[in-house]
């Protein structure tokens, strides 16, 4: 795995605050894996994350994601997408949560296609 696909914030004590990753696919890059400490949670930790990692690819990046997370993701310009839409690379771990865990959605942040 390239360090390069992950950010991760640290407290200036070297406590970790919050974690993701920007894993590239082909076509696109799935924003994946965004975790944030319990108690940093609605201080900005996670909205820093996504938008250094955001910064480094300009093209479609989508994600999987839990209803109660997507109006967070809908701030940097996410929008859901139809599951039947998603990229065929995505579509397995879809299921595998989809089933786990049940309603999931896809979100798309298009960027590649002047959107």
């Amino acid at each position: 795995m390239d360090q390069g696909q992950f950010v991760v914030a640290e407290s200036e004590c070297g406590t970790i605050l919050g974690c993701c990753r920007l894993r590239p696919y082909p076509e696109f890059c799935e924003l994946a894996s965004l975790a944030v400490d319990q108690d940093r949670r609605a201080n900005g930790v996670g909205r820093a994350i996504v938008a250094r990692l955001l910064e480094r690819y300009p093209g479609d990046v989508y994600l999987i994601c839990e209803d109660h997370v997507m109006k967070f993701f809908s701030h940097f310009g996410f929008r859901p997408v139809p599951a039947e839409d998603m990229p065929a690379g995505l579509e397995p771990k879809w299921r595998h949560f989809h089933f786990l865990i049940g309603s999931m959605n896809v979100m798309l942040l298009e960027r590649s296609h002047g959107a």
